[in-house]
C-alpha cells in the first residue's frame, strides 16, 4: 500500500522577507514625506483663511473710522500704548474670534509664555501689522496708498517675535524716511533696531516667519486679498522713483 504524499506548507524565506521589508520601507521613505506636506499645505490653506478674514475686518474697520487703519502696542510719535491700542484688540468687534490670530503651523513660545499671554495692550498674534500703515503715520489711511493691491499690510510672525507689528523701514535704511516723517528719532534708532530685525549677511528680516508654509509664507495685501509667497518675490527697491521705494511690497510708496 503506497505511503500517502505529504503536502507542503509554503513559507517566506529570510530573503524574500528581507525584500518585503525593502520595499516598504522604500514606500514609507516616499510617501510619509508627501503627507507632512499635504498636512503642511491645509494648514497653509487655513492661514490664508485666516488672513483673509482678518482683511474684511481690517477693511471693515476702516470704512467705520473715516478710512483710517488700526494702530499697534508701540508708543512713539506721542501716541501711548493703551489696551484699545493694538490692531489684534480693535479688530475683535468685527472678527469676534481671537482664534483667527492664530496660524495653524505656528507653535511658537509667545503661546506658552504667561507673560506675553497676560499682556493687557494686545492678544497674542501669529500674525504681525505692517507699522508703515499704522493710523498715527503718513501712511495710515487707504487714500493714502496708491496701489493697495500691492502693499502687504499683515504677515506671519517668526515663532520668538512677541511683537503684533514689524518696521519695514528698520530693514534697511530709508533716508527719505529719516528726513520726513521719522524725524528726529529714526537715525538714532535705525542702528539698534536693524540689528535686532535683519539678517544682513542672508539679506531677509528675523522678525517674519519667511519659511513657515512650505519655502514661503502668507500676506495680506491692503486691498483685502492675500497670498503666499516666498521672500525674493516681494523684497526689491526701486530708487528712480521720488521718493524711492526701498522696502519692496512692504512699502506704502508704490506708484
Amino acid at each position: 500500500m503506497p505511503l500517502p504524499l505529504r503536502t507542503r506548507r509554503s513559507a517566506f524565506t529570510l530573503i524574500e522577507l528581507l525584500v518585503v521589508i525593502a520595499i516598504i520601507a522604500i514606500l514609507a521613505a516616499i510617501l510619509f514625506p508627501v503627507f507632512a506636506q499635504a498636512r503642511e499645505k491645509a494648514r497653509q490653506t487655513a492661514c490664508l483663511s485666516n488672513q483673509k478674514q482678518l482683511g474684511l475686518a481690517w477693511m471693515q474697520y476702516a470704512q467705520d473710522y473715516d478710512e483710517s487703519l488700526p494702530l499697534v502696542s508701540f508708543a512713539d510719535m506721542g501716541v501711548a500704548a493703551t489696551e484699545e491700542i493694538s490692531w489684534t484688540r480693535s479688530l475683535q468687534p468685527y472678527i469676534k474670534n481671537k482664534a483667527l490670530l492664530r496660524c495653524p503651523s505656528d507653535d511658537g513660545p509667545r503661546w506658552q509664555d504667561d507673560a506675553v499671554q497676560a499682556d493687557p495692550t494686545r492678544f497674542v498674534s501669529s500674525y504681525a501689522y505692517n507699522a508703515w500703515l499704522k493710523a498715527d503715520v503718513t501712511y495710515g489711511t487707504l487714500p493714502s496708498l496708491q496701489m493697495p493691491a500691492s502693499v502687504i499690510c499683515l504677515t506671519e510672525s517668526a515663532d520668538a517675535a512677541p511683537k503684533d507689528h514689524f518696521a519695514p523701514y528698520f530693514w534697511a535704511y530709508d533716508a527719505d524716511f529719516a528726513a520726513g516723517a521719522g524725524s528726529p528719532w529714526y537715525a538714532g534708532a535705525y542702528a539698534g533696531m536693524h540689528a535686532g530685525s535683519f539678517d544682513d549677511t542672508k539679506n531677509e528680516p528675523t522678525n517674519i516667519a519667511l519659511r513657515r508654509h512650505n519655502g514661503g509664507f502668507n500676506a495680506l495685501y491692503a486691498d483685502g486679498h492675500a497670498k503666499w509667497s516666498k521672500w525674493s518675490q516681494v523684497w526689491w527697491q526701486d530708487t528712480t522713483l521720488t521718493p524711492p521705494v526701498i522696502h519692496g511690497n512692504f512699502d506704502p510708496r508704490q506708484r
